[in-house]
């Protein structure tokens, strides 16, 4: 098993701008005069659901705004009402959530970027990451670059995400219905600190879509054991009425595991402390890359370490997903 400490994207980082490495730099490091942009983004998402919000208009019941990369909805008319610093009851504004362009790097599968045919981004994460994982996704190949500042591409790589699963004959890859897998991970790709990372989602014809985009440093946990169980969490809403009719809301789910693995005995402690580390944030959880039933990015509930020989150990984590 692998797991993913997720690179904080902020809107923050849409504001830096290149900068020269200072001459009494270590050489060893950087080199001098060298132009590299430190933990920056750009994209060609446009950030435009809403009118920006203004403190001289008067908005009614119903009115969107967007402000500090977020969108509200009008509750009550009002002016001068602050959607963010002025609280009121009972509430003027509903938040909506990140705009269009944030909604990938808000810590939710469930609400998606999208971007007629690509979604392209260009990244300097500030520190070294070496996997990628992508939740929710509609599209038809991922690209993805690595560019070091002073070795130039280090890392390139066009992928389709197209689902295999139940493809055993000519008939089946001629005749079955194209499947994508929404999960997808991208590892072991050599990425520094101060290099760039562009990604291209595309979906030509159609509307490119992603939940959620997590870059990271990988670290290895244990081997994943046949016996590990898998499944949804539905938060959709089912009433019966008397006569045995159903009223169905629905609404979104999150993905569960239940992981077996194997952990050398050695590294019990180790793995103690990593686990202990992240109790309180979320990870990217990979039981095994090629099954998307395994990849969940979300928090560990309970995990348990059970030292059951002087070589190999058992442990057991726990997983829920993000909705």
């Amino acid at each position: 098993m692998r797991i993913i400490e997720p690179v904080q994207i902020t809107p923050s980082m849409m504001n830096v701008v290149a900068f020269q490495v200072s001459p009494a730099a270590d050489p060893l490091v950087v080199q001098v005069g060298q132009a590299f942009q430190l933990a920056s983004m750009s994209t060609n998402v446009p950030e435009d659901d809403y009118p920006l919000w203004l403190s001289t208009k008067s908005y009614v019941v119903g009115d969107r705004v967007m402000l500090d990369h977020r969108n509200y909805e009008a509750l009550m008319a009002n002016t001068n009402t602050n959607p963010i610093s002025k609280i009121t009851s009972p509430a003027t504004w509903l938040d909506l959530g990140a705009t269009n362009r944030w909604k990938l790097f808000d810590d939710k599968v469930g609400t998606v970027t999208t971007n007629p045919e690509t979604i392209s981004l260009k990244m300097v994460p500030g520190r070294a990451v070496d996997a990628m994982a992508f939740f929710g996704l509609d599209a038809a190949s991922i690209y993805v670059r690595a560019i070091d500042p002073y070795q130039g591409i280090i890392f390139e790589s066009q992928v389709s995400p197209v689902s295999t699963d139940g493809i055993d004959d000519w008939y089946d890859y001629f005749f079955s219905p194209v499947e994508l897998n929404e999960d997808f991970v991208l590892l072991d790709a050599p990425v520094g600190s101060y290099g760039s990372i562009d990604i291209v989602i595309s979906k030509p014809g159609g509307i490119a879509s992603v939940g959620a985009l997590i870059m990271g440093k990988m670290a290895e946990l244990g081997e994943t054991l046949y016996g590990t169980s898998v499944g949804i969490t539905d938060y959709s809403r089912k009433d019966r009425d008397d006569f045995g009719n159903f009223t169905v809301v629905e609404r979104g789910y999150s993905k569960r595991a239940e992981f077996d693995l194997m952990v050398p005995t050695s590294r019990v402690s180790a793995t103690q402390r990593t686990l202990a580390k992240y109790r309180a944030k979320p990870l990217v959880w990979i039981g095994e890359a090629t099954y998307q039933s395994t990849i969940i990015y979300g928090y560990y509930r309970e995990f348990n370490l059970v030292i059951s020989g002087p070589t190999v150990s058992d442990c057991s984590i726990s997983v829920e997903g993000l909705v």
